[in-house]
């Protein structure tokens, strides 16, 4: 629960500034500011996947087995020397990165984004360190103090800047500037409060030892990048290719990540999932009806994900406050990036099959496989689609990648999945979706939209009610709300 939570946590917290930038950043140059600052954060990922490499897994794996002090100081000595030659690359190529990440008249950022990743590959293994020596609390406090600290870094400084750094530095930050320098902050502080993991540090390195670590981590920095292209890359390329101005390109880049936010409780929902799911497949691998237990799991998963979808596109006349008025032009792709997700969560209860029968490699192969998709179907339909092509090539790699887990799980890991029940659930969810979207398409009357939308949410739940009956009336809750 720490853990999850810990982390579901930090992933709100930075959302919940998802309105507030999007209510704050107006007009011409705050929308050329948001789109920055989506493209940069759309490229940071990429680098935390090259400056960590594997090491954080790998610390789990050869923990079991190797000294853990050789171990520790083998693979953070390596960190630190790595983390320096890549931050350095950076700086002396600050000026055509610069250029590349459309912050040319700040060449500055690329060093602090470069001290960013920097002091975050550092905090990667004494996090690891936290999680291996079972101290879930100091991990939670550490993970939600450093995202306070950069959801009021940024806020004081957008409210109160000028007070606090006076108005010339606050003219010529303003935007991406306030964002990056908060974040500096915050990776400086969730250092420090580290503190006590890397205090007994000692600077070591074991090349048997070392040689083992990156060999083993390596598929594991594929399959990051990979993944990590999934999910990022499509912005970067659309601001590449989509033939219109620099400046342009970066207002609508800002757009699409706004209605990408608005997917934010389907991700939050895989995120708590991920944390427990692991463990919990693993602990009922030797059981006779482990199989029959995961198809149950996936059946309610999936059942949670219809009610997700629904809760947000029935309400999209409420959700949509979520972000400003300047970035609601790609509210019609929402239900396409919910979509995705929802075939992303399946995605991830699907890989089961390969954790539990040590062919990991597919997960890689997978991830690769989805990868293409995305570059592909982008770099065809960028140019005419524009972001919407974004939105579909998405949905695309994710419903590649669930099919793909689906058909070799069960030749490898048989499951006894309902597909027939889980397709229905979808179909329904989909069916009550374009209901609702011809009840908005005859009427402009907010409060019908939201009473249509609410009868059709229960419509849903009834049939749930009506389709699993005999095992809700078994849920403990369930059997105390009918006595």
């Amino acid at each position: 629960m720490w853990y999850g939570v810990s982390n579901i946590a930090a992933r709100l917290l930075t959302y919940l500034l998802t309105p507030y930038l999007t209510y704050t950043l107006v007009g011409a140059r705050g929308q050329l500011e948001f789109g920055k600052y989506s493209f940069v954060y759309a490229v940071i990922p990429i680098l935390n996947v090259l400056y960590t490499y594997g090491m954080e897994t790998a610390y789990f794996r050869y923990s079991q087995t190797e000294d853990n002090k050789q171990l520790y100081g083998t693979q953070l000595t390596a960190m630190l020397i790595s983390t320096g030659l890549f931050s350095l690359l950076l700086w002396m190529f600050s000026a055509p990165v610069s250029v590349f990440a459309n912050i040319q008249d700040h060449p500055d950022y690329v060093g602090w984004c470069a001290l960013i990743v920097g002091l975050d590959a550092i905090s990667a293994l004494p996090y690891a360190r936290l999680r291996k020596e079972n101290r879930p609390r100091k991990y939670a406090v550490t993970k939600v103090a450093g995202i306070v600290v950069y959801v009021v870094s940024v806020v004081a400084l957008f409210s109160a800047g000028k007070s606090i750094v006076g108005e010339t530095l606050y003219n010529r930050y303003w935007g991406l500037g306030f964002i990056l320098f908060a974040n500096v902050l915050q990776s400086v502080v969730t250092l420090l409060l580290l503190f006590k993991e890397l205090k007994d540090y000692r600077p070591m390195i074991n090349k048997v030892l070392l040689s083992r670590v990156l060999l083993y981590g390596f598929p594991i920095l594929i399959a990051g990048f990979a993944g990590t292209i999934n999910d990022t890359l499509n912005r970067v390329m659309f601001q590449k290719l989509y033939p219109v101005s620099e400046d342009e390109s970066l207002r609508m880049v800002g757009i699409y990540t706004a209605a990408v936010r608005l997917s934010i409780m389907i991700n939050l929902a895989i995120q708590a999932f991920r944390m427990a799911a692991e463990p919990f497949f693993f602990s009922m691998a030797k059981e006779k009806n482990a199989p029959e237990t995961y198809a149950r799991v996936m059946k309610w998963f999936v059942i949670a994900l219809c009610v997700m979808f629904l809760s947000v596109m029935l309400y999209l006349d409420i959700w949509k406050y979520f972000v400003g008025r300047d970035y609601r032009n790609a509210l019609n792709l929402v239900p396409v990036l919910l979509l995705s997700y929802v075939f992303l969560g399946i995605y991830y209860n699907l890989t089961v099959w390969y954790k539990l029968t040590d062919k990991t490699r597919y997960g890689a192969y997978i991830m690769l496989i989805g990868s293409v998709v995305t570059v592909a179907f982008n770099w065809i339909l960028i140019p005419t689609w524009g972001y919407d092509a974004c939105a579909w090539g998405t949905l695309a790699c994710y419903g590649t990648m669930m099919v793909l887990s689906y058909a070799w799980g069960q030749k490898y890991y048989p499951i006894p999945y309902d597909l027939k029940k889980l397709l229905g659930y979808l179909s329904v969810m989909l069916i009550l979706f374009f209901v609702q979207k011809s009840i908005t398409g005859f009427t402009a009357m907010i409060s019908l939209r939201i009473i249509s939308g609410t009868l059709l949410f229960m419509a849903f739940f009834l049939f749930i009610f009506k389709r699993e009956k005999a095992e809700l009336k078994s849920f403990p809750l369930i059997k105390r709300l009918v006595k």
